[in-house]
């Protein structure tokens, strides 16, 4: 038999000698009650900027290697086309919006809410290395599309942090109602 068969048969043959003590009381009840918690919001958070942090560098560091050319210099500046001046206002104007729902949420940590807009603003020192690229690019499609997915990817990682602080403070207002009851 193996070591696991034997060890399995003494227990069963022995088991009055393992039952002799007794849990505190109140035990089961505790443990269920750490079962059944759910993870806590900073690990979610931290996360979420942690993922807005890498898709900063990933895509600044694409961008500027998609805008040298081979000797490694930049073209002259140019004018920035009018459609692409557009579409930065529109989207512009919609991270504004998602800035002030951000900012509009409350926070039971300030230093949270100081470490989000960081690196919200990490993001818009990128877009603005983006727009420099693009006065010196203006012609080059690859730049053009730089900056729009980044518009894009930036506005998902916002939704997606409004999204968890929408959830979380349902939660905290479940509680809220459920100790108020």
């Amino acid at each position: 038999m193996s070591i696991m068969g034997d060890l399995e048969k003494y227990i069963r043959e022995h088991r009055q000698l393992f039952d002799t003590d007794q849990t505190p009381s109140g035990h089961d009840k505790r443990f269920r009650e750490k079962l059944e918690r759910k993870p806590g919001r900073k690990i979610l958070f931290r996360h979420w900027l942690q993922v807005a942090a890498s898709v900063a560098v990933i895509l600044a560091s694409a961008f500027v290697i998609m805008t040298r050319d081979r000797s490694g210099s930049k073209v002259a500046d140019r004018e920035i086309p009018g459609v692409v001046r557009e579409a930065d206002h529109y989207y512009a104007a919609r991270l504004n919006a998602k800035y002030e729902q951000i900012r509009g949420f409350s926070f039971q940590d300030p230093e949270e809410k100081a470490i989000l807009l960081d690196e919200i603003e990490e993001l818009d020192a990128h877009h603005q290395q983006l727009m420099n690229d693009l006065e010196a690019n203006p012609d080059d499609e690859r730049v053009i599309n730089a900056l729009i997915r980044h518009y894009q990817l930036k506005l998902e990682v916002i939704d997606q942090v409004i999204n968890q602080l929408k959830q979380l403070n349902m939660e905290k207002s479940k509680n809220h109602e459920s100790e108020d009851v």
